[in-house]
C-alpha cells in the first residue's frame, strides 16, 4: 500500500466521480460482438426490456458504423450509473425517425431517472427526459438532444433510459438512437499527480500551495470548493509514489484508484445475473447478483475494494461486484499487471482478466479469453490460462502458481501477462509460470494470430460459487473483499 504520513488523521471520504468523466460505455454502439435483434441479446455495455429494436447498421440511421433503433413501446435499453444526491450531469444524444417508417403517435425519448436502489421494487425519484423526438419532427433528420439533471436527496444510482412511447391510438413508427453520453458536472478531481509526470512530488505539491485557500481550483481534491488541508491530507497519502518504468516499454495507462470514488473513465459496473447479457448466471451457474451499490465496490485508501455479501437480494442470496474496462479503455497488445489482495474462504472466485471488445471471431471462445489472476476457493494456487477455439467449443492453455504455501489472502502480490503477436507469458510477484505461443492457439473464426490480435478489455469481479469452485459450505465466511491497489499496462516501445 502507498505510503502514509503518521501524523496525518484518517480522512472520510464523500464520493464523487471524476471531473468530466464519461458514464456512458458504448454509446455510439460501436463496440462488441451483438449485433442484430433485441431478442438475440442487447448491445454491449446496455441491457434493457423487450425485444423490438434492433442494434443495426442502416444506412442514413447511424454515424458510423452501428446505431440502435426501437419500434414499440414495450422495449428500452438502459444502463446503471452509480449516483448521490446532489451530482449533476449532463446527458446527451441524436435521434432521427425515417420518412419509410416515420413516428405516429408515439414519442422517441432520452432520459435520465433517479433512484433509491437498483431494484424494480425500489423508487424512482425524479426523471428528466432530455430528449423527445415527435411526429412534428421531419423526418430524415438528426436531432441532437442535450439537458442537465442533479440527483434528490435519496439517490443512490441513476438510469438512462432510450425508449419510445405512444401517445395515443394507431401509434406506429421507429426512432434510431446514437451517441449517447453522460458526464458529470459538478465533480472534483482525485488524481494529485497534477502535472502528469506519473510521480506524486515537491512539483504537484508546489502547484496545490500555489491556489492556497482559493476559493476554486484545479488541485481541488477533496471537493469542498477551495484549497485547505483537507486536500493536503489526500495530497499527503500519496507522497512520492510513482509509476515504474520498464526497459523497452512506454506507460500507456493505469488506474491508481486515488478516489474518492470510481472512475468512470475507465470501468462501468456490470449489474445483474448475467441474462442480460446473454449469460444466464454468467454462464457458470454462479449464485451472485453483480450491484453497482456502494457496499459491492468502492475506493479506499487508495485502493478499490470488491465486497462479496451474503445477503437476500433480487432473488438470490449473494451480491458482488463486476467491473469492465469495456469501451473506455480497450487495449491490443501490452503488459497488463495488477497489485491484488485476494479473498479466501470455499465458494469464492475472485478473478483479473480480459475479453474481446469486438468478438471479431465470433461468440466464446472463438474471440478468445485471457485470465490474468484467477484464485478459487482457499487461496493458494493462483492460475492462469488462455481460452481459445471454435464457437460454442472450447480449447485451453493455463498453468498454476504456488509459493511454499503461500496464502495469497495474506498480502498484496502483482499479477501480470506479457501480451505480444506471438506470445503470452504470465508472472507472479516478477515470477514467470506459464508461457504459451501462437503456434499453440487458434480459432474457429479466423486464421493466423487469431483471435489474440484483436483489442480486449480489463475485467475486475469477484463470482460466489460456480461450477469450478463449487458452493460455499458450512465453512465460508463472508463478506469476502478482493483489494485491487492498482492496475497498469505498458505496451512495447516500436
Amino acid at each position: 500500500m502507498r505510503k502514509l504520513v503518521a501524523f496525518l488523521f484518517v480522512l472520510t471520504f464523500v464520493c464523487s466521480a471524476s471531473l468530466g468523466a464519461e458514464f456512458i460505455a458504448n454509446g455510439d454502439f460501436e463496440s462488441g460482438r451483438v449485433k442484430g435483434w433485441f431478442g438475440n441479446g442487447y448491445p454491449d455495455g446496455w441491457f434493457g426490456w423487450g425485444s423490438n429494436g434492433w442494434h443495426h447498421s442502416d444506412s442514413g440511421y447511424r454515424y458510423d458504423n452501428y446505431g440502435a433503433t426501437i419500434w414499440w413501446d414495450d422495449t428500452g435499453l438502459v444502463q446503471l450509473v452509480p449516483a448521490k444526491a446532489g451530482d449533476s450531469f449532463t446527458l446527451s444524444g441524436d435521434m432521427i425517425h425515417p420518412s419509410a417508417e416515420p413516428l405516429t403517435n408515439r414519442n422517441g425519448i432520452i432520459k435520465i431517472e433517479f433512484w433509491d436502489g437498483p431494484g424494480q421494487s425500489d423508487n424512482k425519484l425524479a426523471t428528466t427526459e432530455v430528449g423527445v423526438l415527435t411526429s412534428g419532427n421531419p423526418t430524415n433528420t438528426w436531432y441532437h438532444y442535450s439537458g442537465s439533471a442533479t440527483a434528490p436527496t435519496g439517490t443512490t444510482e441513476a438510469r438512462i433510459v432510450l425508449m419510445v412511447w405512444d401517445t395515443g391510438g394507431g401509434a406506429s413508427g421507429k426512432a434510431y438512437f446514437d451517441n449517447i453520453s453522460l458526464v458529470q458536472t459538478n465533480a472534483v478531481s482525485s488524481n494529485p499527480d497534477f502535472n502528469g509526470d506519473l510521480n506524486v512530488d515537491s512539483n504537484d505539491l508546489k502547484a496545490m500551495f500555489s491556489s492556497w485557500l482559493d476559493v476554486s481550483s484545479e488541485y481541488d481534491l477533496d471537493g469542498d470548493g477551495f484549497i485547505d488541508f483537507g486536500d493536503f491530507r489526500l495530497f499527503a497519502r500519496e507522497w512520492r509514489t510513482s509509476i515504474p518504468n520498464y526497459s523497452g516499454y512506454e506507460f500507456v495507462w493505469s488506474d491508481e484508484f486515488y478516489g474518492p470514488d470510481i472512475d468512470y473513465n475507465n470501468w462501468q459496473h456490470q449489474i445483474g445475473d448475467g441474462s442480460a447479457y446473454g449469460l444466464w448466471r454468467w454462464g457458470n451457474n454462479e449464485l451472485e447478483y453483480y450491484t453497482a451499490n456502494p457496499t459491492n465496490s468502492w475506493i479506499e485508501d487508495g485502493s478499490l475494494v470488491i465486497q462479496a455479501e451474503e445477503e437476500s437480494y433480487e432473488g438470490f442470496d449473494y451480491t458482488s461486484a463486476r467491473l469492465r474496462s469495456f469501451a473506455k479503455q480497450d487495449f491490443l497488445y501490452g503488459r497488463i499487471e495488477a497489485r491484488i489482495k485476494v479473498p479466501d474462504t470455499n465458494g469464492i472466485w475472485p478473478a483479473f482478466w480480459m475479453l474481446p471488445s469486438d468478438w471479431e471471431y465470433g461468440g466464446w471462445p472463438a474471440s478468445g479469453e485471457i485470465d490474468v489472476m484467477e484464485s478459487v476457493n482457499t487461496a493458494t494456487t493462483i492460475y492462469g490460462t488462455l481460452h481459445f477455439g471454435a464457437e460454442g467449443g472450447h480449447d485451453s492453455s493455463g498453468d498454476t502458481y504456488s509459493s511454499g504455501g503461500t496464502d495469497f489472502s495474506d498480502d498484496f502480490h502483482t499479477y501480470r501477462v506479457d501480451w505480444e503477436p506471438t506470445v503470452m507469458r504470465w508472472y507472479v510477484d516478477g515470477n514467470l509460470y506459464h508461457t504459451v505461443t501462437s503456434s499453440s492457439w487458434w480459432s474457429g473464426g479466423g486464421g493466423g494470430l487469431a483471435p489474440f490480435n484483436k483489442r480486449f478489455h480489463i475485467l475486475l469481479n469477484v463470482a460466489v460459487g460456480g461450477d469450478w469452485p463449487g458452493n460455499p459450505d458450512g465453512s465460508s465466511v463472508f463478506p469476502q473483499q478482493m483489494v485491487v491497489d492498482w492496475v497498469r499496462v505498458y505496451q512495447k516501445i516500436p
